[in-house]
């Protein structure tokens, strides 16, 4: 009998155990979810805001539809785009069919113009010319 008794005890351990870590398990996916979703929620609201400090070695083209979609993120930020210099402000939610004068398949060569903090001021795009 108390054999028994042992075994029933180191069962039902067994069981909260298991229960236990079922739960814990549970929460913790709850939590990472959480966590992620905070993450983007916030990385969406700072759309077009982030300051970068990376550099390149090599400095990066946009082709034209890169440009035009640069723009159309911008709008409705402090952050003026300039293409060969010229601003241009497309709001796409009051003109869905304003347009800027770029090329779809030129390249562009972008200058980010930064404040003596880093904070992004400006982006200035300019046409490079095509060797065809």
């Amino acid at each position: 009998m108390f054999r028994n008794a042992q075994q029933l005890m180191l069962f039902s351990t067994a069981v909260v155990l298991f229960v236990t870590a079922c739960l814990y398990g549970q929460q913790l996916i709850k939590t990472m979810t959480d966590a992620l979703n905070n993450t983007t929620q916030f990385t969406v609201e700072m759309e077009g805001r982030m300051n970068t400090t990376l550099r390149t070695t090599e400095p990066k083209r946009y082709s034209g539809a890169e440009v035009l979609h640069t723009v159309r993120q911008m709008t409705g930020t402090s952050i003026t785009v300039e293409v060969d210099g010229q601003a241009h402000l497309v709001d796409p939610l009051i003109n869905r069919k304003k347009t800027i004068p770029v090329q779809l398949n030129g390249s562009y060569r972008p200058e980010f113009i930064r404040d003596e903090w880093g904070g992004l001021m400006r982006i200035q795009f300019w046409k490079e010319a095509s060797v065809h």
